[in-house]
């Protein structure tokens, strides 16, 4: 019995023995449960639309945001997409020929006409509305006004021609071109000038029943609200206003400046922007008053002619009919 007695305590010490054995084995820290729980969170993600956190917790990707898996991140949707959902797992390209003015756009309203504003030298850009800055590839939404303003070496705004000149992105015409048209100061001193007030350099554009004016500046357009007033050099003497199909854009163009009344109607066409297959049909109306080329008499006129051409063919087909009777 005594012998039976002793062998219980040793028994007892390797019974201990195992149990740590296992625990050491098994692993049965509150690390480890915690390992396990974010193997299994990484293994099953968050969800569609969510990302993992360094901390292993769920982020959402919101409105303009959507969710990169490969780097468990949300990022913002690209240029021309948005999206709108409360969890986004991709973004949604804008429809027709809509665009963003930026990245991260968070609805479809957002996808709209837009300018780009080009990269200048000796100039900047700035919104009407707000006198923001704009800076080069700056998108800008259809109807915004914008400022050109001219700057020198030391970048102080330069009184010129062209400072302060404001242009207009429109939806009907969606492509705009803003030319780098600053010139310096030391520029040589302007013409004698003739004391003629004309509307001048400048296109009143007619397509699909839509117009706009654009400005002739530095070798380029600019849309402009309306044909600028200037008065005339000292040789030219005559208000002009040129009417002709523009047969490579189909659009009706009306051009207003001033000429020489010396000059004759193919040479003021062609100086106009005609091309030789297009002068045929060009118009030339002559006046030496005061802005007497003003382009809302010259849609009145053209409005009038048309109702008497009308008219006259009108008359024309009753006189025949009553000619049969």
């Amino acid at each position: 019995m005594s012998g039976y007695n002793s062998r219980i305590p040793l028994l007892k010490v390797k019974l201990l023995v195992v149990l740590l054995t296992v625990t050491m084995t098994t692993g049965f820290s509150d690390q480890d449960f915690n390992n396990a729980d974010t193997q299994d969170k990484v293994d099953t993600g968050c969800g569609p639309g969510r990302v993992v956190n360094l901390d292993d917790t769920c982020q959402t990707c919101y409105a303009g945001l959507y969710a990169d898996h490969s780097i468990q991140q949300c990022l913002e949707c690209p240029l021309n997409t948005y999206s709108d959902g409360e969890a986004n797992s991709d973004c949604t390209q804008c429809p027709w020929d809509k665009r963003t003015t930026d990245v991260g756009t968070r609805s479809v309203d957002n996808c709209v006409d837009v300018c780009e504003i080009p990269a200048t030298i000796n100039s900047y850009y700035q919104k009407v509305e707000t006198n923001e800055l704009l800076e080069a590839d700056r998108r800008v939404v259809a109807g915004d006004q914008i400022i050109l303003q001219c700057i020198d070496d030391e970048h102080k705004v330069l009184k010129t021609e062209f400072s302060h000149l404001i242009v207009r992105c429109t939806a009907t015409f969606k492509t705009i071109t803003l030319p780098n048209t600053c010139v310096r100061s030391n520029e040589p001193a302007e013409d004698e000038l003739s004391g003629l007030i004309c509307y001048d350099s400048c296109y009143k554009e007619t397509s699909n029943g839509k117009t706009r004016f654009v400005k002739l500046v530095g070798g380029g357009t600019v849309i402009i609200e309306s044909c600028p007033l200037a008065e005339c050099r000292a040789d030219e003497d005559t208000c002009v206003s040129v009417t002709y199909t523009d047969t490579f854009r189909d659009m009706e163009r009306t051009h207003f400046s001033c000429q020489e009344s010396s000059n004759f109607d193919p040479e003021i066409c062609t100086s106009s922007g005609a091309a030789e297959d297009e002068l045929e049909g060009c118009k030339v109306d002559r006046c030496d008053t005061e802005r007497c080329n003003d382009p809302d008499l010259i849609e009145k006129t053209s409005s009038s002619d048309r109702t008497s051409a009308k008219a006259i063919v009108v008359l024309t087909v009753v006189m025949i009919t009553l000619s049969y009777l």
